[in-house]
């Protein structure tokens, strides 16, 4: 069948005028394609046989297979476009969306799968492994790991799960400060050898860590079992230095993170003498950058070992104005006194929880900047906010993740009652 593409969903896939979804087609594209799930409106393209204006040729080999660049096919500046008209188009209003500097190799995280026959990499739309000799978010040197690993495995006859035992690997690596940690994951089901991996990889990595994933899941997170070197990951963000371990969550995009708290400090436009309350903190990046700016800032974490991982940052920083909670902000936010000058809230995808914002209308401050990676739940979140007497003050889009549908968000709210 022929299908033709008129509008990107919210996930970034193309739809067509039968309300059909495909991935990697875009605005423009007449395909031939067959529907997959008449329930979710989903279907798969087989060939394009007219193309839209707005594509190009992808550099990279796997674009419009591999799920790590649904985009990449995509012109660069109609990504922009589309991504500001999302925002516009939830917002009302925003400044021009801020795009990255660098629209390849600029990832200093990624998350692979092993497959079948050794292979290594990405998944496709199918929920195949495809081996990836060359992946265009990740550096040359990251590369070499990738590939000096696939000949490990085969070497070493070390199978994919569930055959064998060979799970994920992430590899991780700092931009500003240079080092690099890996870390394997396979199921309990047999022994990996460490010490061998860390001796063929040690002239290009700075450590190595060896985890069990246990859960049936295809997530790339486990019980660590081992490491060899550093166990943890060290990067700067506009000279703050972060201790990352290996397993604990960072902005994927270092330079654009950088910018992002450069918005974030623009739009909390301290003066010195405040009280700032950084919920949803993680290991600190938002409220150590605010530190020095004011009076005093408290993060909430709901992840303990992360809470407690910026307090370490603190310490590497020598900053003594920071202090962090840990504990879910829903169940412990009626004991909280959030009266403040400031809120940032940099919340998980899912958005805030109810009660967390009216505790927050009921603290009454006088600004607050909302961060987020969803700009649909953020709108959601922040009708609640308005109903409670604040208005959109900013709103600026920054694209962390080109060739990708995703969209950072900063919103400046301030309190509309005298």
């Amino acid at each position: 069948m022929q299908f033709e593409i008129i509008d990107i969903d919210k996930k970034g896939g193309g739809v067509s005028h039968e309300g059909i979804i495909f991935r990697f087609a875009y605005p423009g594209d007449t395909i031939e394609g067959y529907i997959v799930s008449k329930r979710k409106k989903l279907g798969r393209i087989e060939k394009v046989v007219k193309e839209s204006p707005l594509r190009h040729k992808a550099p990279c080999k796997y674009a419009g297979e591999c799920g790590g660049c649904a985009w990449q096919q995509m012109r660069y500046d109609e990504q922009l476009k589309i991504k500001e008209a999302k925002i516009k188009g939830l917002f009302g209003f925003c400044e021009p969306i801020i795009p990255a500097p660098q629209e390849f190799f600029y990832r200093n995280r990624m998350d692979f799968a092993f497959g079948p026959d050794f292979l290594i990499g990405l998944k496709d739309d199918k929920n195949k492994t495809l081996d990836i000799e060359k992946c265009w978010l990740l550096s040359e040197e990251s590369n070499e790991i990738v590939n000096r690993l696939r000949k490990f495995v085969k070497s070493r006859d070390l199978k994919s799960y569930p055959e064998g035992i060979m799970r994920h690997v992430v590899i991780r690596e700092g931009k500003n400060i240079k080092n690099t940690v890996i870390n394997i994951l396979t199921s309990d089901k047999g022994e990996f050898p460490l010490e061998e991996l860390w001796e063929e990889l040690k002239d290009i990595i700075q450590g190595i860590t060896w985890s069990h994933n246990l859960s049936p899941a295809d997530r790339s997170y486990g019980e660590i079992q081992k490491s060899i070197g550093q166990d943890y990951l060290l990067e700067s963000l506009n000279g703050i230095k972060f201790k990352i371990p290996v397993q604990s969550f960072f902005q994927t995009n270092t330079r654009q993170a950088e910018k992002l708290i450069q918005i974030i400090i623009e739009f909390a436009n301290l003066k010195g003498d405040e009280k700032v309350f950084d919920l949803y903190s993680g290991t600190g990046s938002i409220g150590l950058s605010l530190a020095d700016k004011a009076k005093e800032v408290a993060g909430i974490e709901e992840n303990e070992a992360a809470a407690k991982l910026s307090l370490e940052n603190a310490k590497l920083n020598d900053i003594e104005n920071f202090s962090a909670i840990a504990g879910r902000i829903e169940d412990i936010i009626k004991s909280l006194d959030l009266k403040s000058d400031k809120i940032i809230l940099d919340p998980p995808r899912p958005g805030i929880h109810k009660k967390v914002l009216q505790k927050i209308v009921e603290a009454k401050p006088k600004e607050i900047v909302y961060v987020s990676c969803n700009p649909y739940t953020q709108r959601e979140d922040i009708n609640l906010l308005s109903e409670g007497g604040y208005h959109i003050e900013k709103t600026q889009p920054i694209d962390m993740f080109p060739h990708t549908p995703h969209i950072e968000n900063v919103v400046l709210l301030r309190n509309s009652a005298p």
